[in-house]
């Protein structure tokens, strides 16, 4: 496990960071649920609580794997595109790659591409993390 932040040298743009699992569980539905309402209700919550599975899954992947991460990153954007929704109970496997880096105007810009499954290798989303890295 790496003990100094990552740096923006350490980049290297189209090679794979890591990976991360997350489960889509009960614990997880019934947090959103308490927010935004419930979903049993004849499905009305279904899509847009396992749309935003996908999203907290794809920053979680990010934060467990591209770490420890210096102070002062900004978060500038996200793009996701969803192929499938995760469903109650599944297991999503997360890829992070990176996908390039660049300095414009003495900012370091780093984008993090993201590629989820889920059970028997569907495809759930692909997704694209730009940041301005602070060091």
């Amino acid at each position: 496990m790496k003990v100094d932040p990552i740096l923006f040298d350490d980049f290297q743009p189209g090679v794979p960071m890591g990976e991360y699992e997350e489960v889509y569980d009960a614990q997880q539905a019934g947090r959103w649920q308490s927010i935004f309402g419930s979903s049993a209700l004849e499905g009305a919550n279904a899509a847009p609580e396992a749309a935003s599975m996908a999203v907290v899954a794809m920053m979680r992947a990010y934060l467990h794997v591209v770490a420890p991460r210096p102070p002062g990153n900004v978060h500038a954007r996200q793009q996701l595109q969803m192929h499938a929704l995760p469903r109650l109970g599944e297991s999503m496997r997360i890829a992070v790659a990176c996908e390039g880096k660049e300095i414009r105007r003495e900012r370091r810009y780093v984008d993090l591409g993201v590629r989820a499954t889920g059970d028997g290798g569907r495809a759930l989303f692909e997704g694209r993390i730009s940041l301005i890295w602070a060091a």
